[in-house]
């Protein structure tokens, strides 16, 4: 599994996250000042609404931009024979389910197709990356809720 290609897949995907939000947002701002959002009495929110949804999306748009930031700075080193650690790109057997695990410092939850093979994006703060941690090829794992696995490769 390539690592720089599911970073570019990843960044195409965070990409047009990325534009999908500022055209939300765009719209949400244009429904807040438009002439027909104005309250028509104490109980029409319909502007003041329409411009909470645009500071959301501002907000969500400002984070991925730091996300896509953090990943055009990323540049993985490889992690064979090494302890896991950010970076590392993990096949775990998850008693009998093989999955691929990449570790990095954002875009938790992420689920990527990749050679017809599912890759999630974890966090360094999530329970999976926690229990593996500083452990290697073979090493076994047990996650917080009893279930546990084995690490099959680390790349």
């Amino acid at each position: 599994m390539d690592k720089q290609e599911i970073l570019q897949l990843l960044k195409e995907q965070l990409k047009a996250e990325i534009q999908r939000l500022q055209a939300a947002n765009k719209q949400a701002a244009a429904g807040a000042t438009d002439s027909e959002s104005r309250a028509e009495s104490k109980w029409d929110t319909q502007g003041l609404e329409a411009s909470y949804l645009a500071r959301g999306y501002a907000a969500q748009f400002d984070s991925m931009n730091e996300q896509a930031k953090l990943l055009n700075d990323l540049s993985p080193a490889s992690f064979t024979d090494k302890p896991i650690g950010t970076g590392a790109l993990v096949k775990c057997d998850f008693d009998g389910y093989k999955s691929w695990v990449f570790i990095l410092p954002c875009c938790g939850g992420t689920e990527l197709i990749i050679e017809d093979q599912e890759v999630t994006v974890v966090t360094p703060e999530s329970p999976l990356a926690a229990s593996l941690a500083g452990k290697v090829e073979g090493d076994s794992y047990t996650l917080s809720n009893g279930a546990s696995g084995t690490i099959l490769r680390v790349e």
